[in-house]
Order: structure tokens, then sequence, then C-alpha cells
């Protein structure tokens, strides 16, 4: 009885298998094609992008000036949200639809909910920490002295933060070794200058003005600096609501971006020439030229997932992730693959 049953469950077991893998195959073949993130599909809807006038924020600014939205058959508006709103409470609140910033300030919010995905990496650099006190050399000699930024949650803020978690130093909000000041952008200068704080974190090319205007140095930054000077800074994202309605679109979106980037990496003098002309940024060209020269404009979709790996584990360790967040999940929640973006 046991001999003539052993055959006939071992059968049975092998058609069970046989029938699951099919039914995996055929789950992995229609998920691949059910959602075809294509940009020679045709789709009419006007993509809502919001307006951008940061010398990072180049490639947007590119992408229209050069044409190469139009050129990928993508219909876009540039909506202006306001410097009360940040691009995130614009794309959730549904003013816009698709936008660029720094991935460090996004990630809390895509493990809080957010709604969109990043399509691509565009850049690296963006960020300094700047002292006048020339007895500080490193980062690791701000213990018990204060730095100046604009918001304790910003970009800069949590660049400071990172490059003082790997200085050794304790960043918490309760028991930091450092105390985080707040003002406003334009008295960051005065404020460093006079003595108020010891260092101030900001972006450019805000830090290229300040440094000729007082002769500050530049203590840490993104753009040279080992450790952050490989990661991309910026990226490209689109609403949830995109991605299941016009994939086309965003595919469009994201291909348009990578090309712009590309165009800015070969052609920085014009690029700054084209941002000043048509008044999306501020400065002088000598100091936004010297800080988009050190950004390297690499397109990447494959860049950008490995830096959001990087920067969410500094994220944990320094308190800004709680440490029940699925770091896995979390990156392959946050980002969308389009066909052809590497």
């Amino acid at each position: 009885m046991t001999k003539s049953s052993t055959p006939n469950a071992l059968g049975l077991g092998l058609i069970l298998f046989i029938i699951s893998v099919s039914l995996v195959a055929c789950s992995k073949s229609s998920t691949s094609t059910s959602k075809n993130y294509n940009a020679s599909e045709k789709d009419s809807y006007i993509l809502k992008i919001s307006e951008n006038s940061d010398l990072c924020g180049a490639p947007q600014q590119i992408a229209i000036e050069k044409g190469f939205f139009d050129d990928v058959g993508l219909k876009y508006k540039v909506v202006k949200i306001g410097q009360d709103t940040s691009n995130l409470d614009a794309l959730n609140a549904g003013k816009i639809d698709a936008s660029n910033s720094l991935m460090a300030s996004i990630i809390q919010p895509l493990a809080n909910g957010a709604k969109l995905k990043i399509t691509t990496g565009l850049h690296t650099g963006c960020l300094q920490i700047l002292t006048k006190d020339d007895k500080i050399k490193s980062a690791a000699e701000l213990k018990g002295k204060k730095i100046g930024v604009t918001a304790v949650a910003g970009s800069p803020a949590i660049f400071a933060k990172r490059v003082l978690a790997k200085s050794g130093l304790k960043v918490s909000d309760e028991k930091g070794d450092v105390s985080f000041v707040t003002y406003q952008s334009d008295q960051l200068g005065q404020v460093l200058d006079k003595g108020e704080v010891d260092t101030i974190a900001l972006g450019d090319p805000d830090t290229e003005v300040l440094k000729k205007q007082y002769g500050f140095k530049t203590l840490a930054n993104s753009s040279t600096d080992k450790g952050f000077k490989n990661e991309y800074c910026c990226v490209a994202y689109v609403s949830n609501d995109i991605v299941k309605k016009h994939p086309a679109v965003a595919a469009k979106y994201t291909l348009a971006m990578q090309k712009a980037a590309n165009w800015v990496q070969k052609h920085k003098e014009e690029t700054v020439d084209i941002q000043l002309n048509q008044n999306y940024v501020a400065g002088s060209k000598d100091s936004n030229l010297t800080s988009l020269n050190s950004y390297i404009f690499k397109p990447s979709y494959s860049g950008a997932y490995d830096s959001f790996d990087t920067v969410a584990s500094d994220l944990r360790k320094i308190g800004i992730l709680s440490n029940d967040v699925d770091l896995k999940a979390l990156r392959i929640n946050s980002f969308l693959k389009v066909k052809n973006v590497k």
C-alpha cells in the first residue's frame, strides 16, 4: 500500500509544481506588459510641472528652453506654486504632477507615504558647509558649536547632519553635539560674519557668492568630499496618479529630463547663460559656473537607486528615519523603471 501510493504522490506533486511554475510565468509576463512605460505611445495629457528657479534645476530649465520636452512629444505646463509651498506638498495636493528635488529631502516623506515615484537621478553636488573660523579644520571640531540653516529639516541641514555623524558627532534634536539655529536665507552670511554661529549650511550658488563676499571657506562640500561626491543629490519624480493613468507621459518626462541633463554636462557655460538670461537663477555668471562645474550631470536610474540606499541608511543613523522602516521595501516602492532608461 505504501509502495503503490508513493509514485502517485510524487506524480501529483510534479503536476502541481508544473502548474505553479506556469502560473508564476504567466503572472510575470502579464505584470511586465500591463504597465508599458514607453515614450513612443501617444498620450495627450498635459503634465503639470513646478516652476524651478534653482541652479541645480538646470535639467528642467534646459528641457524647456532647448525643446527636449517637445522632442519626445510631451505636452506640459509650468505651474507656479509659491515660496510657501514645497514641491512635495504641491504634488500630494494634485497641483503638480512632476518635479525634481534633492533626494535626501524626499526619502522621509516617501517613508510617510508621499505619492510619487523617482524615475531618474540627474546629477551630483549642490550643498556646502561654510565657516569663517580658520581654526575649524574639520566637522569633528564643531562639537558644542552652532550651525545656521534656513530649516532644520531642509536639505542643507540634512547634509550637515550626515557630515557631522560621519565625523562621530551626535546629531539628535534633543541631545546633539551641535546646535542648529534657523534664519532667513538672506541672513546666513551676516550671522556667520558676526560670529552668531560657527558655520552655515546652504545650497549653491549662494555658497560661492558668500565665499567671495565675506571670505568664508568651505568645510564640507557634497560635490567634492569623499562619501558624497559620487552620490546623486537631485532626482526627477512623477506622481503615482501619472504612473497609473499616464505611463507614457511618465516615460516622456523622464527621457526628456535625461537628455537635458546630458546636454548640460556638455554645455555648462551656455547653461549658466540661459539660466541668467531667462531669469531662472539669480547671481553672477562666475559664481554660478563655479558651482555648476563641480556637478556631474550623468543621468541614471541605477545611480539614483544605489544612492537611495546610502542616503536612507544615513538618515536612519541620524534619527530622521525610524528603525522600523524597511529600507529595502522603501527603495523598491519609491522607484519607477522606464523603458530605455539606464
